[in-house]
């Protein structure tokens, strides 16, 4: 694997220069990767550099495509396990938004956004009030 390929840092414009940080290594991005989530603007800060970099570096390497994959799988999973502990807590909202996403094939649809699946939009309902003394709002 190319776990060492190295990453010019950010430069930094005006009078301050950087010292002495050299080029970031394959692992120092994983391990800021596994810190941060796996977000890289946050993993960018930490290693002082720019976003596009960590981005580019990413990009070429499919050691840390897996990386950042592997993240994000494993807070998936996590979140998908606090929802399911809402659900067996009997939470409305977690039910109703689990049958929204995986419900659909047993007829769990949301039909608020077109009139019976015609694809038309819905039209809005025209109210009229009537008050005691006649006059119409």
């Amino acid at each position: 694997m190319d776990k060492e390929k190295n990453v010019a840092p950010k430069k930094k414009t005006g009078k301050k220069k950087q010292k002495g940080r050299g080029y970031l290594t394959i692992s120092q991005i994983e391990t800021a990767l596994r810190q941060t989530g796996g977000f890289v603007s946050y993993a960018a800060k930490q290693l002082n550099c720019t976003h596009q970099n960590v981005r580019k570096r990413i990009d070429a390497s499919p050691y840390l495509q897996e990386v950042q994959s592997s993240i994000h799988d494993q807070y998936l999973d996590l979140t998908e396990h606090a929802l399911i502990k809402q659900i067996k807590e009997e939470n409305l909202g977690a039910i109703i938004f689990y049958l929204k996403c995986q419900g659909k094939k047993r007829g769990y649809i949301e039909r608020d956004k077109d009139v019976e699946g015609t694809g038309e939009q819905a039209q809005p309902v025209k109210v009229v009030i009537e008050v005691k003394d006649g006059r119409k709002r």
